[in-house]
């Protein structure tokens, strides 16, 4: 008998964007139970042999998988399946699989699942969100040759269209079937952004939240559901209302994000007294948004490399980022892509000695920080890039740089590179420019000796805000004094513009605060060399820019600068939003 449905609102955090509405269903978790069972000598080659079937079964599984991945999410999103398939036929591990059913005379499917225990209890406790991922992988694979050992053939269940699935997590495999049977997002109760599964889901464009608080056995299937994968809430069983404004907001975003692209007319957008807003893109795992983009030339303003890394578990060969970064300026011929180094610290890495743990990793060893003292691994990625450039549509970004001397070794190692490819007549872009991340505080302060040395910038405001407010990004106990509306933080990004601008070096945003219709005015006034942002809020924020005559964001500036608190700086920015459009906007500042 289906529970009485209640309204219940849950807040959790978006991890791949969209609004949905549709009806629940609760997939709950279990341990695969496995039976121990003896087995006499004449039948342990029969256990061997299923074994072997078993991984045989999976294998052709996951190469089916992967083909699917490369048709609709391009290249770099089959790494995930791949890694797979090296775990599911990792000859050390089944050889001793294999040795220890002979000795202990025990059925496969229980020795099997009794070393996959083994070898993920260690990963799963590990501080590192890289190195619980690999135990999520590895049970991703278990679980399908243990179903095949067990003569369960794994079928996933029917789902009815328009479903939202909330259960503890979902493997990358999963959200690709699941997508097959039309489902339109998802809940969890564990993961994050850079999980697969959030992966995998962003090249979808099927919305995801993550609910860490999440009790599954307190919810029911077949409710009607709001999937708010933007501001991160879930609303069960939602009032009139709630339907109501939720349609509102989708209809006002439009038709699928690629659609919405293809049907912009006027890229970069312009203001209504016609200044250009120069507009780009953020990212991550190529896909088919990158597809559109390209065709309707819309630069890259961050290309984060490290997805390679996060791809694989490790750092990719020359000729592996090579073939990536030489595809991507292919493609984005018609415009630019910067491409920013590894950005990867200890909360991002798997296990290696040369990472050692740390406390807070966010004043730790990142960024530019490592690649500076794994130089081969540096210059491997610079010359890379460089092959690539040729097109000379690319441009490097070095990021969290803080100290004039990090730049300038950095610089050297670039020319070192360049040296060798010369001397080797590799064609290259000889004058390829050279940009810095804008993330700490202290960059901004040595502004005049360190600006003039580079050739453009890119406030990160992710970080920038975090460094300078002490509030990390990451810590909910803080969540309430992050905020890129600080005043503090709003005086520092007008700091950078103003010393970029007093040397003649072009300035992007491209930090989450680069899409914000909140900040669009702020940025605007500011005059902002590029707004690069996730592809996602690009067609909002060029509807917007329409609507802003930027003669008078002028003094909305002077007005968010003077403000002494972030709800003040809010609530003149909110009341400059509601006046867009109308004859109000150049009153709507002093409200």
């Amino acid at each position: 008998m289906k529970a009485v449905d209640k309204h219940k609102v849950i807040k959790g955090r978006p991890i791949a964007a969209g609004i949905v509405l549709g009806n629940s269903r609760v997939v709950l978790p279990g341990e695969t139970q496995v039976v121990e069972i003896a087995v006499p000598d004449s039948a342990l080659s029969g256990e061997i042999n299923a074994l072997e079937l078993a991984v045989k079964e999976t294998v052709n599984e996951l190469n089916d998988l992967r083909d699917s991945a490369i048709k609709k999410m391009g290249g770099p999103a089959t790494k995930i399946f791949e890694a797979q398939l090296m775990i599911a036929q990792d000859t050390e591990f089944l050889g001793q699989v294999k040795k220890d059913i002979r000795s202990e005379k025990l059925n496969a499917a229980f020795v099997y699942n009794e070393h996959i225990k083994k070898a993920t209890a260690p990963l799963k406790s590990s501080a590192d969100t890289y190195i619980r991922q690999m135990a999520l992988d590895i049970e991703a694979v278990a679980g399908r040759i243990i179903s095949h050992l067990s003569g369960k053939t794994r079928k996933d269940p029917v789902i009815p269209p328009n479903t939202v699935l909330i259960g503890k997590s979902f493997t990358p495999g999963e959200v690709l079937s699941y997508r097959r049977q039309k489902v339109i997002g998802f809940v969890v109760a564990e993961g994050g952004p850079d999980s697969h599964m959030g992966l995998i889901a962003r090249a979808l464009y099927l919305p995801v939240v993550i609910a860490k608080d999440l009790k599954l056995s307190k919810l029911v299937s077949g409710q009607q559901i709001i999937l708010d994968a933007i501001d991160g809430k879930i609303i069960f069983a939602p009032t009139a209302e709630e339907i109501s404004d939720y349609q509102q907001r989708r209809k006002r975003m439009g038709p699928a994000l690629i659609t919405r692209i293809k049907h912009l007319k006027e890229i970069p957008p312009k203001t209504r007294d016609g200044v250009e807003i120069p507009v780009g893109g953020n990212m991550t795992l190529p896909g088919p948004a990158e597809e559109i983009m390209a065709e309707k030339n819309i630069p890259i303003g961050l290309y984060r490399s490290e997805f390679l890394y996060l791809a694989k578990g490790t750092f990719p060969d020359e000729e592996t980022q090579f073939e990536h970064y030489e595809q991507v300026a292919r493609k984005f011929a018609g415009s630019s892509v910067v491409i920013r180094t590894f950005d990867l610290g200890y909360d991002k890495m798997s296990a290696d000695d040369a990472w050692p743990h740390e406390e807070n990793p966010a004043l730790g060893w990142r960024g530019i920080r490592p690649m500076l003292e794994m130089k081969s691994l540096f210059k491997d990625q610079i010359r890379a890039i460089l092959r690539a450039s040729s097109r000379k549509n690319l441009k490097i970004l070095l990021p969290m740089i803080s100290d004039i001397s990090e730049f300038d070794q950095a610089k050297r190692l670039i020319a070192q590179v360049k040296f060798e490819l010369k001397k080797k007549k590799v064609q290259y872009d000889e004058n390829i420019p050279i940009g810095i991340m804008v993330e700490v505080p202290s960059t901004v302060l040595i502004a005049d000796s360190l600006f003039p040395k580079v050739d453009f910038l890119s406030i990160g405001t992710n970080d920038l805000t975090q460094y300078i407010l002490a509030a990390d990004r990451k810590n909910s106990k803080v969540a309430g004094l992050y905020n890129s509306f600080h005043p503090a933080v709003l005086q520092m990004i007008k700091m950078t513009v103003d010393k970029a601008k007093n040397c003649g070096k072009p300035v992007a945003v491209c930090g989450e605060m680069a899409g914000d219709i909140l900040a669009l005015p702020f940025f605007i006034g500011l005059k902002i060399d590029l707004l690069s942002m996730s592809p996602n809020r690009i067609v909002d924020l060029c509807r917007t820019v329409k609507k802003i005559d930027s003669s008078l964001v002028q003094p909305l500036v002077h007005s968010i600068l003077a403000s002494s608190s972030t709800s003040s700086v809010i609530k003149r920015l909110e009341s400059f939003k509601n006046a867009i459009g109308s004859r109000r906007q150049k009153e709507s500042h002093f409200e």
